[in-house]
């Protein structure tokens, strides 16, 4: 993948440190097998309730993930608008566009109000919509409404960014600065030269420091990366890591940092209201 000329030249300019000219929480959510429908989910079946969920997709412009048959192959689009019994989704970029129109369903994931969001969509197809080449495929007969189970992620706020430091050796370390953080691991957007990021690679002794709270010392195994697109439009890249057996300790300093910020967070709302 090509990387666009900006962030070619904010890279060019940092060096050993890779600063992601912006973040996002609006991240691809894996696809789930049928038998997870237990009593944390609520499945959606009258065409009323599929319908409105649709819509509050359009409604808040939320990013969909678009699975080929039940593969981990996707591509991201966008949910635009319900019409006549369609759902209108952005065309994704690249090949991948070719791949979906070539398959007669996809299986959709989504999220609103951090509830993720299931469905299948048949019969993909392209039309026109707005002047513009878009999909559209058949509105699904049910959804799922999957609630979350995994740790609380916080998105790191851009006024206060948070590091991530790898040692190289020889007393060097890499500086990457995190998008979001929880007990379970760290995100990285944007691409680090000189770091491999590939899914299974580890990195041991990593730094983190949580402002005015303490250091987290741990172990992270690289486990996911895809590409994803900015709010201001730049495609780029979203790598997970998970942390490796990390300690008691460190996992309640994680936890206090979290709860500060969101404190903190609720706190300038309050003032702002």
């Amino acid at each position: 993948m090509c990387l666009d000329a900006p962030l070619l030249d904010v890279y060019n300019q940092t060096m050993k440190t890779a600063l992601p000219p912006l973040m996002t929480d609006e991240l691809p959510l894996r696809i789930e097998p049928a038998e997870l429908a237990d009593a944390d989910q609520l499945r959606l079946t009258t065409p009323r309730e599929i319908q409105r969920l649709l819509l509050q997709l359009c409604e808040h412009h939320e990013l969909v993930s678009l699975y080929v048959d039940d593969t981990d192959q996707f591509g991201l689009s966008m949910a635009l608008a319900i019409d006549q019994g369609r759902l209108i989704l952005d065309l994704p970029h690249g090949h991948f566009k070719d791949q979906i129109l070539a398959v007669k369903q996809l299986y959709c994931t989504s999220a609103l109000s951090h509830v993720k969001v299931q469905f299948t969509a048949r019969t993909p197809r392209l039309v026109e919509w707005q002047g513009k080449p878009a999909l559209a495929v058949t509105q699904p007969t049910e959804a799922l409404r999957l609630q979350r189970r995994d740790f609380y992620r916080l998105i790191v706020p851009l006024a206060q960014p948070l590091s991530c430091y790898v040692p190289l050796g020889h007393g060097e370390d890499f500086e990457i600065s995190l998008a979001d953080i929880s007990v379970g691991g760290i995100g990285i957007i944007g691409y680090v030269p000189g770091l491999r990021m590939d899914a299974g690679r580890q990195y041991h002794g990593i730094r983190i420091e949580l402002p005015d709270t303490g250091t987290v010392m741990a172990d992270v195994e690289m486990r996911s990366s895809f590409d994803i697109t900015l709010k201001n439009g730049i495609h780029t890249i979203r790598t997970g890591a998970q942390f490796i057996h990390l300690s008691s300790a460190n996992q309640t300093l994680i936890q206090r940092y979290i709860t500060k910020v969101e404190r903190e967070r609720i706190a300038k709302s309050q003032r702002l209201d």
